[in-house]
């Protein structure tokens, strides 16, 4: 994974904990990352002004594991529209992927 890539992920997780309103330690624990890694980054973001990069499309790397399958009552896909970005979910869809790209549009938009 590219420096680039670490960011990216680590905004989404820095912008998610912002909008929480939680403490640092709190909200680690919650989301289960190690609270030490999450101070350094919030740390960068404060000095290096990550967070204030020109808005462009980013891409975060999910993993994706075939547990959980959303149950499909049909054959069709459905649409998921937040703002300008549409997402189909299709019959199968795997629910984890599904909630880590809805977790990182809340976190973006």
């Amino acid at each position: 994974m590219t420096l680039k890539d670490k960011r990216i992920e680590w905004k989404a997780r820095y912008d998610a904990w912002k909008e929480s309103g939680q403490r640092v330690a709190e909200w680690c624990r919650e989301q289960d990352i190690n609270v030490n890694q999450m101070y350094y980054w919030v740390q960068r973001f404060k000095d290096d002004k990550i967070s204030s990069e020109p808005d462009s499309t980013q891409w975060l790397t999910v993993q994706v594991d075939d547990d959980d399958p959303i149950p499909s009552g049909g054959s069709e896909p459905i649409f998921i529209h937040y703002g300008a970005i549409s997402v189909e979910v299709r019959p199968g869809a795997h629910v984890g992927l599904l909630s880590d790209i809805i977790h990182v549009l809340r976190s973006q938009c």
